[in-house]
């Protein structure tokens, strides 16, 4: 079955995940931040393979906490495709981790171009 989107339809895509995305980490910003910090430290330092499974479980946890119900965020599309089952390679671990912190920064990107704040003297 071939299912080709169009552009608008990506866009409307896009905007409900970041809409999202904003209320969830509006509402949980300590754990946003932790979800920042532990994706991070995945990308820039090895992860033994004896820790690999409690990380894994540690950064699903929070992915979970962040859409619980999924809802369409980056979270929840995030926490499909870091389970265990998904990743079948150690190393991919890594590939996820950055590629959930683009998304982030694209987020945080998003959400700072969408106020628009005005300095008044």
């Amino acid at each position: 079955m071939d299912e080709r989107l169009t552009r608008t339809e990506l866009e409307s895509r896009w905007e409900n995940a970041m809409t999202a995305t904003r209320a969830t980490a509006t509402s949980h910003p300590g754990t946003y931040r932790l979800l920042k910090t532990l994706a991070a430290d995945i990308v820039t330092h090895p992860v033994d393979i004896d820790d690999y499974f409690p990380t894994v479980e540690n950064l699903l946890d929070l992915l979970k906490r962040l859409d619980p119900v999924g809802r369409g965020s980056i979270f929840h599309i995030f926490s499909q495709r870091i389970t265990p089952t998904s990743i079948w390679q150690v190393r991919m671990l890594r590939m996820e981790c950055k590629d959930l912190l683009a998304h982030l920064d694209a987020f945080d990107q998003w959400r700072r171009d969408q106020h628009r704040l005005w300095r008044v003297k």
